[in-house]
Formats: C-alpha cells, structure tokens, sequence
C-alpha cells in the first residue's frame, strides 16, 4: 500500500499540493504517475482533519483514490492508523511535495524491498538520487514498532526520523539508483516558490506530455546545464 502524505498548511509554502503543475493539481500529477506501478497495491493520501485540508480530500475523491484523515502534527500517528485501516503489511511511504516521481523510481525501491533482507529499504539516505524521489517502503512491525517509541515533537513530525537516529530499532537498507537516476544535485521536489517556478519549467520542456520519465528528466537536466 503506497501512503502519500499531502496537506495544505505547509510553512514554508502553504497550499503547494494544490498549486497547477502541468496544468494538474500538484498532487493529482504525483498520483497520475504513480498509478502504472506493477509492485503496488493501491494508493492512499493521508491528510490531516483540519478543514483546510477539505480541499484535498475533494481533489482525491474526484480523482478515486482514497483518503485517511488524522493529525496534522503528529504525521507517525497519521501514518500508522492509515496503514492499520488498509490492513497493511508493509507501506510505501511518499511526501506530496514530489510531483515528478513516477512509478519506474516507486518499484525499482519496492523491488528491493521485496528481496526481503531489511525492516526499511529507502532511497534519500546517503543523498544520490535526485531530490524529491525519496520512497521508504517499511514493514508493519517497523512502522509500529516507530509509533510505540518515538515521543518527540521532531520524531511524530517526520515519521522515519527515529529509524535513521536510533540503530537497532529497524534493519534498514539503501535501494542504490542506476547510473542514469544518480543525479543528487538535481532537486524537483517542491518546498518553496523557485521549486515550484522549476518544476513548471520542466513540465513546459516536456509539454504536453505529463507521463515523462526521472531518467528523461534527468537526461534533459544534464543536457541543459552542458549547452
């Protein structure tokens, strides 16, 4: 079960999961390009119950996916009951502020993970993939074994962070990107005006097509930066 975290009140660039990207709504394309996945079995938006937030609960329901709402502050708790009401055994978990993502990156991690030889397989952690692919896809026993020990306001924010402090809580793994995906100096995530100014840029390069892939977008990047 794929998890997209996804909420309107971020700080440093509220209502961003809504802002048009490719003519979509930023999270509609990020779900657009997540569907073709072979190694997923569904997707879900976690959002939290304020009522700002009732605009992406709409925004799913028009497109079919759907939606768990909980905390806006505790993202753990959040997480881990929307797992729980899917019946989850294990979770991919995605940030809604990754709009260029695509399936290709989403089952190469989860392929890993299949192989079965860690608790947690993720992709961000050392940094070599481009920024703003980051997937972590966690057994359930993991995610729950993080919802009974993480305490702090940092911990219940970001829901892996007590994984990546504390050793021993999880096995974890760094699913490695192929030569044509290895481009950490390339960010396409959206956290502020000039991301979002970017990722409109590279949606007009590739216009009308919305489907491109992160080795296109990579390739077109590094062409660009050698002219």
């Amino acid at each position: 079960m794929v998890i997209v975290q996804a909420r309107v009140g971020s700080q440093r660039l509220p209502g961003k999961v809504l802002a048009d990207v490719c003519g979509r709504p930023l999270l509609g394309l990020l779900l657009d390009r997540l569907r073709p996945s072979r190694r997923t079995s569904g997707v879900l938006v976690a959002t939290s119950d304020r009522l700002e937030d009732n605009a992406v609960a709409d925004l799913c329901h028009d497109l079919g996916v759907e939606t768990f709402r909980g905390s806006a502050d505790d993202v753990l708790g959040r997480v881990t009951a929307a797992a729980r009401r899917a019946g989850a055994e294990a979770v991919v978990r995605i940030s809604g502020d990754s709009p260029l993502l695509d399936h290709n990156v989403l089952d190469r991690v989860v392929e890993v993970f299949d192989e079965g030889t860690a608790d947690l397989v993720q992709n961000h952690r050392p940094a070599r993939w481009p920024v703003g692919t980051a997937v972590e896809v966690l057994t359930d026993n993991c995610l729950a074994a993080l919802d009974r020990s993480a305490i702090t306001n940092a911990h219940r924010e970001h829901v892996t962070l007590y994984a990546y402090e504390t050793p021993g809580t999880c096995t974890i793994r760094f699913a490695e990107p192929p030569p044509e995906l290895t481009a950490p100096d390339l960010r396409i995530c959206v956290d502020t005006d000039d991301d979002l100014a970017r990722i409109r840029s590279l949606c007009a390069a590739f216009a009308p097509r919305t489907d491109m892939s992160m080795a296109e977008i990579v390739a077109y990047t590094q062409e660009a930066l050698a002219r």
